[in-house]
């Protein structure tokens, strides 16, 4: 490669005979790169100099098209949100003449990658971004490499970037007053993962409803869970084996509800009279769930439309910090939600006494 020349990952890909694809992949560590390929790519990028993130800006036709990365290690893509999300997003991107390209990831770092990818070989003019982190280094990547993007969600410091969220630290802390209101004193808290900054913001918010009330926040009722049922029944069962369980979970996510009554009905516990559960996202399947889940809506299809529709603004030169909204989430009161019928080491010595008729019931052999 002469001196002088811009060196860009598709010259650099020239250079060495390789896909674009494959040395973005080389230089950002891919598993699935190998290694002599990423020692090759490695080696060449030194010889010329070349540092991700580092190539000349270009002038570069449109591509009429908003990138979205799904990370599905944080992401349940199975979820009835995702789709109502999609749904929302496509219909006002394609009003405004632009596509939506899907792409997909096993984690983080890998996302970084397909980031600087789809940049480089110009699929698109701009990101959604979903699920954002407390220190969420997607940010400070299209930052630096000066690509709108718009994040569904926001991270620790939501100063200078485009934004729409939900106001889901409100929602918690609606939770926990709402089940202080009918009796609760020992109230759970299933989370999704801790690196997401909207879980953060629930936790922090639950905390201080509690204190407000002279309640110190038991560490041992706070379980990080996940997204999934699976996750949801795991934590509770954690939960209801301490010798004073809750009565009454507070769920970071539907799904996560779901799950925990399964767990409470495999203990003889009846969901929304032996324990209450409050969920949050709004599910289709919530009211339909035994008992139907008190929730908190965030309505994803209109959240997808309003994030892509500051997406087109922000593509047309709007400034950033304009373009920042907070909208409440709004309670829909069911049937999972009433006071406590007795106080948690009464609830600890009926789940005992569940669990020793059943023993009796199966003669101390698994059903």
């Amino acid at each position: 490669m002469s001196s002088g020349r811009k060196v860009t990952v598709e010259s650099l890909a020239r250079e060495l005979g390789l896909a674009t694809s494959t040395v973005s992949r080389a230089l950002n560590d891919y598993a699935d790169i190998s290694e002599e390929t990423r020692r090759r790519v490695r080696e060449a990028a030194d010889r010329v100099g070349y540092r991700i993130g580092t190539e000349p800006k270009s002038p570069r036709e449109p591509a009429n098209a908003v990138g979205l990365v799904v990370e599905v290690w944080s992401l349940d893509i199975s979820s009835p949100f995702f789709g109502q999300f999609l749904r929302g997003v496509t219909a006002a991107l394609r009003r405004g003449g632009t596509d939506l390209l899907v792409a997909s990831s096993d984690g983080p770092k890998e996302a970084l990658a397909t980031y600087d990818y789809l940049i480089a070989a110009n699929k698109v003019d701009g990101f959604l971004l979903t699920r954002v982190r407390t220190d969420d280094p997607r940010i400070e990547l299209l930052n630096r490499r000066s690509v709108p993007f718009v994040c569904y969600g926001r991270d620790g410091k939501p100063d200078d970037y485009a934004w729409h969220d939900v106001d889901t630290a409100d929602a918690a802390a609606r939770s926990v007053e709402l089940l202080l209101e009918v009796g609760h004193r020992r109230i759970g808290l299933i989370q999704a993962w801790s690196a997401i900054n909207f879980v953060r913001l629930r936790q922090e918010a639950y905390r201080s409803a509690l204190a407000t009330h002279g309640i110190e926040a038991d560490g041992r009722l706070i379980v990080e869970a996940g997204l999934t049922a699976e996750d949801g029944a795991r934590a509770a069962a954690t939960l209801m084996a301490l010798d004073e369980p809750p009565t009454a979970l507070i769920c970071d996510q539907d799904s996560l509800a779901f799950g925990a009554m399964a767990t409470l009905r495999s203990l003889g516990l009846v969901p929304g009279r032996d324990v209450s559960l409050i969920g949050y996202g709004g599910d289709p399947f919530s009211p339909y769930s035994e008992p139907p889940l008190t929730t908190y809506s965030q309505d994803a299809e209109l959240a997808g439309r309003w994030t892509a529709e500051m997406m087109l603004a922000a593509l047309a030169g709007t400034t950033p910090q304009i373009l920042q909204r907070l909208r409440p989430a709004a309670l829909i009161s069911r049937c999972s939600v009433a006071p406590p019928m007795r106080e948690p080491a009464a609830l600890a010595e009926l789940i005992r006494a569940n669990a020793a008729e059943d023993e009796t019931e199966t003669g101390g052999r698994e059903p």
